[in-house]
């Protein structure tokens, strides 16, 4: 493993217990909407690329049926842990997770009729080298289904912008991919056919400024803050309060969630 895949395993084991819930909940719906992109039939078998707490994998599971497989794999060993329990909480016996690099993949080839990734490309180091393992191990004719954030919102780019102002620090973000294009350039030369790109937007309110603080905690946020010393997260979080109370009319801290959808299909 190399060092950046070793940071993005450890930022999200430390994550994993909070992860996608309270004001992360939008996972949970962007989930279910990457699913919603295509029809699943009951007795598919389905592979689910970092699957952190299981926002893909727990409707992917209601899809295929018991007489069906999803398996559910990621680089952070305590992701897994975590969502296992819930799928024993579940009892969904159909459904398997595994720790595994998605570059590399331990699965034989034309083995899935579906490759999901929700909100996982762009940790990648090489999404070609993923986008050619996706391909390997599905079936002819089998898609890949895959989301990734679009344009941030008001209040991702706050954050970004006054973390900079305090430190020059690295992202897990190994290659951007914000845009229609950009999607649909990596798709099309790893050679999938038919390529179809769709963009949602999600309307969401945080209940509280600091539940709204809490959640950048909960997902690769966290990786940027934990550069920081002490005094300069105290500092920062005192400005995000500033920040989201004259955001709050209200109903809560308001954030527009831009989402791009991507499906492909192996020839």
């Amino acid at each position: 493993m190399n060092n950046h895949k070793r940071w993005v395993s450890e930022v999200f084991d430390r994550t994993a217990p909070e992860y996608g819930k309270k004001s992360s909940s939008f996972f949970s719906n962007f989930g279910k909407r990457l699913v919603e992109q295509v029809e699943i039939l009951p007795g598919q078998h389905v592979l689910d690329i970092a699957t952190g707490r299981g926002a893909v994998l727990f409707p992917l599971a209601e899809a295929v049926g018991p007489t069906g497989k999803v398996v559910g794999i990621d680089i952070s060993q305590k992701m897994i842990t975590e969502t296992s329990k819930e799928v024993l909480k579940k009892d969904l016996s159909w459904a398997e997770l595994r720790c595994m690099d998605a570059e590399s993949l331990d699965f034989p080839d034309s083995s899935f009729d579906f490759v999901f990734c929700g909100f996982g490309l762009f940790f990648l180091p090489s999404i070609p080298t993923a986008l050619s393992e996706f391909k390997r191990v599905l079936k002819p004719g089998g898609k890949v289904v895959v989301s990734t954030w679009g344009e941030d919102s008001e209040l991702d780019t706050w954050v970004n912008e006054e973390t900079k102002k305090v430190c020059e620090t690295n992202s897990l973000i190994a290659t951007p991919l914000w845009s229609e294009r950009e999607l649909f350039n990596f798709l099309k030369d790893a050679c999938f056919n038919n390529i179809q790109i769709s963009e949602e937007t999600m309307h969401f309110f945080h209940r509280t400024t600091e539940e709204w603080w809490d959640s950048l905690w909960s997902h690769a946020t966290r990786a940027q803050f934990e550069q920081l010393i002490p005094d300069q997260i105290t500092n920062l979080r005192k400005k995000a309060v500033l920040k989201g109370n004259n955001l709050n009319k209200g109903q809560g801290i308001p954030e527009e969630l831009q989402v791009l959808y991507g499906i492909s299909q192996k020839s």
